[in-house]
């Protein structure tokens, strides 16, 4: 048997994932008759996105930059995608925003249009966190011991303010198995 490494995203991507489908759950079945049932839902979705964001940019400042400075270029198609991610995060805002201010008659369809675009959001985040699981380590453990790997960890964990660190630790809570 193996001794099983530092794996730097396992339980901030088990947190995320919870949040992904849960608030993919939450816009699917909101009440849109219900002006406080659409209005937590799109809220819960800018919640996430911000969540979203944040989550990028820790990847983005602490994580790719060692990624390069061991295997330089390692994390270009990672950034690429980020930017994807970001332009995403863009689009379902303005989704959610003409869902807010819309007339009655129209947020069926738009509610519609804002779900199936983030299902998509979700399906991509799912494939994308699978990757970096898989390849990112990879080069982060060829390049780094635990120790290292920890340090960067720690350094994301010190970066985080204390109302988004509430928020990883609800979803992340949430989503652990007992020996987590």
């Amino acid at each position: 048997m193996h001794q099983q490494r530092f794996d730097i995203y396992r339980l901030i991507h088990k947190g995320l994932r919870a949040y992904l489908t849960e608030t993919l759950l939450t816009v699917g079945r909101m009440d849109l008759d219900a002006s406080a049932d659409l209005h937590a839902g799109l809220t819960q979705l800018h919640s996430l996105l911000d969540f979203c964001e944040s989550h990028l940019q820790h990847e983005n400042t602490f994580i790719h930059p060692a990624m390069n400075l061991c295997q330089p270029g390692s994390a270009d198609s990672m950034s690429e995608h980020h930017q994807k991610h970001v332009a995403m995060i863009a689009e379902l805002r303005g989704a959610a925003h003409q869902l807010r201010a819309c007339t009655q008659a129209d947020r069926e369809l738009l509610a519609a249009q804002l779900y199936r675009k983030l299902a998509l959001f979700v399906a991509d985040n799912l494939a994308h966190m699978h990757e970096e699981e898989t390849r990112n380590n990879t080069i982060l453990w060829n390049c780094y011991s635990d120790a290292e790997i920890q340090a960067i960890h720690q350094a994301i964990l010190q970066s985080i303010p204390p109302q988004e660190n509430a928020v990883a630790m609800h979803w992340m809570l949430a989503a652990l198995n007992h020996q987590e």
